[in-house]
């Protein structure tokens, strides 16, 4: 009899264990839970991590000698030719991250599916903007095989040259470019232009412009093809086509919302930067920058005290720490090193200002070059240069 108990017991435990495993996996699968991405939005989350970190303000915008910080420690960077390891990693950690991440997997997804061909080229488009941006600043980088860790488990990609990577750059945007078919699909889901395809031409070939006149000194024949494609196909040259990534208080301007929080009162317009401008009468002076006219501390550096005058901004001498500057100051008669001038940031450097990846001013510029060095033939360098 107890015998008979045990077996009736055993089988009611293996029928409750059987009851509990009915069902099991489906009551365990999140239903409100996103499985899927349409690929327009990983290319928006792409377009959206090419935004400048501020790492470009304390190393690419003081190389080229327009703002600088005299202070050390976390701001130390091009001021001082110091390496600052925080600074000079970000360019690669939010590229490679944020955008050629979120590119290859969106060509990889997408590429044998002639629905979405046009995503595909706007895809390449902006992945060969990222790249050049990455090698610009680094040199050699992993380019064919960076970006694949996920898709392809390559989680030690290999380093390409330069050359290479700049000749399958120059023949990703020319290919892309040319492949986007304005009878196709319009992908309205793009937040850089919307799914205008004429723009999205215009974009790529002014990308195509800019690789182009790098090639200036190292090979200006082949130089000199690309530029000419790249103007008879339709650079961008009006503001309402610049390329942009737009900025709301949500999501600030990286640059920005730097200089109109901790370190507002820590980067000033260089001598070399603001001197050249003046000697030039240069309209633009008076547009991005202003003094804090007497200001003898940050807290002082009030609307009330601001002036746009041309004449009345004094740039600070490169090479300065926060003790020299004070000195420097003295010397040009400054009540102190706050009445430098800088970058307004109420205006070009305010925290919803758009930061701009390609504009119709540096194209301007970059035809004026092609024009003087007879590359293209159409209008004057001056008529360039002004424009």
């Amino acid at each position: 009899m107890k015998k008979i108990i045990n077996y009736i017991f055993i089988a009611s435990i293996l029928l409750v264990s059987a009851a509990c495993d009915s069902n099991f996996d489906e009551l365990n699968i999140n239903k409100t839970s996103a499985t899927s991405i349409d690929p327009a939005f990983q290319l928006n989350a792409a377009i959206v991590g090419t935004a400048y970190p501020i790492g470009t303000l304390v190393y690419d915008i003081g190389v080229v000698q327009q703002i600088i910080s005299p202070n050390s420690g976390v701001l130390t960077g091009a001021n001082y030719n110091q390496d600052n390891r925080n600074s000079t990693q970000e360019v690669w950690q939010n590229y490679y991250r944020n955008v050629i991440k979120n590119t290859k997997d969106v060509i990889s997804r997408i590429q044998d599916n002639p629905s979405r061909a046009n995503l595909l080229q706007m895809t390449r488009i902006v992945q060969a903007f990222a790249f050049m941006v990455l090698t610009d600043e680094y040199g050699y980088i992993p380019y064919d095989e960076g970006g694949v860790g996920f898709s392809e488990q390559i989680y030690f990609p290999a380093y390409d040259a330069q050359e290479e990577i700049y000749a399958d750059i120059i023949k990703e945007l020319t290919e892309a470019t040319a492949a986007l078919n304005l009878s196709g699909k319009v992908e309205t889901a793009d937040i850089l232009y919307g799914g205008d395809l004429n723009k999205w031409k215009s974009f790529g070939n002014s990308l195509l412009l800019r690789a182009g006149m790098r090639l200036s000194q190292v090979d200006p024949t082949r130089a000199q093809q690309i530029v000419q494609a790249a103007a008879q196909g339709g650079v961008i040259l009006s503001n309402s086509n610049n390329a942009k990534v737009a900025h709301d208080p949500n999501y600030p301007n990286p640059i920005g919302n730097l200089l109109n929080a901790t370190e507002a009162s820590n980067f000033y317009l260089t001598a070399p930067f603001v001197n050249y401008l003046r000697s030039k009468n240069d309209p633009r002076l008076s547009a991005i920058a202003i003094t804090y006219v007497g200001a003898k501390s940050g807290p002082e550096q009030t609307p009330a005290r601001g002036t746009y005058a041309a004449g009345v901004h004094v740039g600070m001498p490169m090479g300065n720490d926060n003790a020299s500057a004070v000195t420097a100051a003295a010397n040009l008669g400054l009540a102190s090193f706050y009445e430098f001038a800088q970058a307004d940031r109420r205006r070009l450097a305010k925290n919803t200002a758009p930061n701009f990846l390609v504009t119709a001013s540096q194209n301007f510029l970059l035809l004026a070059e092609a024009r003087q060095r007879g590359w293209i033939t159409t209008e004057t360098v001056e008529a360039y240069y002004n424009a």
